[in-house]
C-alpha cells in the first residue's frame, strides 16, 4: 500500500552556502517563489552598483565609410555611494573597430565615480569601407570591481555619407604612334565615401555618318572588348583597368580628348553612368639619316650628302654640321631648314685632305622635334680622295716628247736642205 510519505521526495538547494531541507508538497511553491525572489534581489543589487551610460556622441556625424570617428561614451552614478573601478568597452562589430594603441586601450579604465557624477571615456572607431547608408549599433559594455556582472547596452550609429562616384584619375601609356596598336591602363577611383558595385569602364562608340551615308570611324578606336568589367571599388579605393585602342594610320599628329563611359551600382542597386575624358597624344618620331651621294676630285675632293628623314615625324629648324679630323671642310655647317617624313635634302661641300686614302666624316643633324625640343643625330661615312700631293717627272712621256720634237725637226732639216 503506498503512503502518502512515499511521495514526500526531499530536495536540497544551495543558495550562497545555506542549504535548506525542503519536501515536496504544500510548501515546495512557496519556498521556490522565495529563492526565485532572492536571485532576483541579487541581480538587481549587483546591476544597481554600476553607473548608467546616459549618453553616446560620434563625431563626424554621420559616420564616413573608410574613415575614424571619435565615440564619447558619458557614465552617470545615480547611486547613493560611489562605484569603483568602472571601466567601459566598446565591442568591435561590423562594421566598426576600436582602434588601440599603449595609451588607448580598450576596455578604458575610468576609476571611481562618486555619487551623483558623472565620467566620459573617448574611443577611436574605424568605420569599414564597405559600411552602407543606414544606421549599425555598437555595443557598449560597462564593469566595475565591485561587480560580478556587466550591462551592455546596444546605442545607433548613421553610417552615411556620399553616393559612391567613380573618376579615372590617371592613365598609363598616353603617348600613341599612328597605326599603333597599344593596350592603355586607366587608374580609377572611388572619390565617394561608399561602394560602388559591378564596375564597368568602357569606351563608347563615336562615328559619324555624312550626308550620302557613309560612316566616318574617328582616329582612335578600340580594339577587341570595348569595356572593361572591375567589380567592387570601396571608398577611396584605386584599381586598374586595361582597354586596347588602335590608331589610324592617317591619324593627324595632335593632342586628342576621348570620351570613357565609367557604370556602377550604389547598394540599392541603382546604376549610374558618369562620363570622363582621357587625353590621349598622338605623335612622330623623327629618324634622321645621311648617305654619301656623289664625290669628285678636282685639286680638293668635293662631296654631295643627301640628308633624310625616315620617320613619322618633322624635324624643324635642321642644321648640318661636317667634322673631320683628316683635312680642312671648305662649307662645315649648313642650315636646310624643314624635314617633313620621308623628306630628303642635300648638302655639298669640298674638303681638302691632308693625305689619299680613306677618310672618316662625322655628319652632325641638329633639329627641333614636334615638341620642339633639340635632338642630335651623328652618322659617321667614310670618303676617299686621292693624293694631293706634286707628282715627279713622266719620264717615258718626257722621251715621247723628245722623240717626236726630234722627228719634226730632222723632217724639217730635210725638207729645206732640199
Amino acid at each position: 500500500m503506498i503512503t502518502k510519505e512515499a511521495n514526500l521526495v526531499p530536495k536540497t538547494y544551495l543558495f550562497k552556502g545555506f542549504t535548506k531541507q525542503i519536501k515536496t508538497g504544500s510548501g515546495w511553491m512557496k519556498n521556490k517563489l522565495i529563492v526565485i525572489l532572492l536571485v532576483m534581489l541579487f541581480a538587481a543589487g549587483a546591476m544597481a552598483a554600476l553607473p548608467e551610460v546616459t549618453q553616446v556622441a560620434y563625431s563626424p556625424s554621420p559616420a564616413i565609410p573608410g574613415s575614424t570617428i571619435t565615440v564619447i561614451v558619458q557614465l552617470e552614478n545615480n547611486e547613493t555611494t560611489a562605484q569603483n573601478g568602472i571601466s567601459v568597452q566598446l565591442e568591435n562589430t561590423y562594421p566598426f573597430t576600436v582602434k588601440t594603441t599603449d595609451s588607448e586601450t580598450n576596455p578604458k579604465l575610468v576609476g571611481n565615480i562618486d555619487k551623483s557624477s558623472k565620467a566620459i571615456a573617448t574611443f577611436i572607431v574605424y568605420v569599414d569601407p564597405t559600411a552602407e547608408n543606414k544606421s549599425y549599433s555598437i555595443p557598449v559594455l560597462v564593469t566595475g570591481s565591485n561587480s560580478q556582472i556587466g550591462t551592455k547596452k546596444d546605442f545607433p550609429i548613421l553610417v552615411s555619407g556620399n553616393e559612391p562616384q567613380i573618376k579615372v584619375v590617371s592613365i598609363v601609356e598616353e603617348k600613341l604612334l599612328p597605326g599603333e596598336e597599344k593596350q592603355i591602363q586607366f587608374q580609377l577611383q572611388n572619390v565617394g565615401t561608399s561602394p560602388a558595385y559591378d564596375v564597368v569602364i568602357e569606351i563608347p562608340e563615336d562615328r559619324t555618318i555624312t550626308a550620302t551615308g557613309s560612316v566616318v570611324e574617328r582616329e582612335i578606336t578600340p580594339l577587341g572588348a570595348a569595356a572593361d568589367f572591375v567589380g567592387t571599388i570601396n571608398p577611396g579605393e584605386k584599381i586598374t583597368a586595361t582597354l586596347k585602342v588602335s590608331v589610324s594610320n592617317t591619324a593627324t599628329i595632335k593632342n586628342y580628348t576621348l570620351p570613357v563611359d565609367v557604370s556602377y551600382r550604389n547598394a540599392t542597386g541603382t546604376r549610374t553612368t558618369d562620363k570622363s575624358y582621357i587625353g590621349l597624344k598622338v605623335f612622330s618620331t623623327v629618324d634622321m639619316d645621311a648617305t654619301l651621294k656623289d664625290q669628285t676630285s678636282n685639286g680638293s675632293t668635293d662631296i654631295t650628302i643627301e640628308i633624310f628623314n625616315k620617320g613619322l615625324g618633322k624635324a624643324e629648324f635642321t642644321v648640318v654640321e661636317l667634322l673631320t679630323e683628316d683635312g680642312t671642310i671648305i662649307k662645315p655647317k649648313q642650315f636646310i631648314g624643314s624635314l617633313g617624313p620621308n623628306d630628303v635634302d642635300t648638302v655639298k661641300t669640298g674638303i681638302n685632305f691632308n693625305s689619299a686614302g680613306t677618310h672618316a666624316v662625322q655628319v652632325k643633324i641638329t633639329y627641333l622635334d614636334a615638341d620642339a625640343i633639340t635632338k642630335t643625330k651623328e652618322i659617321a661615312i667614310q670618303v676617299t680622295s686621292k693624293d694631293t700631293v706634286t707628282e715627279g717627272p713622266n719620264i717615258l712621256l718626257i722621251l715621247v716628247i723628245i722623240i717626236v720634237a726630234g722627228f719634226l725637226f730632222w723632217n724639217f732639216a730635210l725638207k729645206k736642205k732640199k
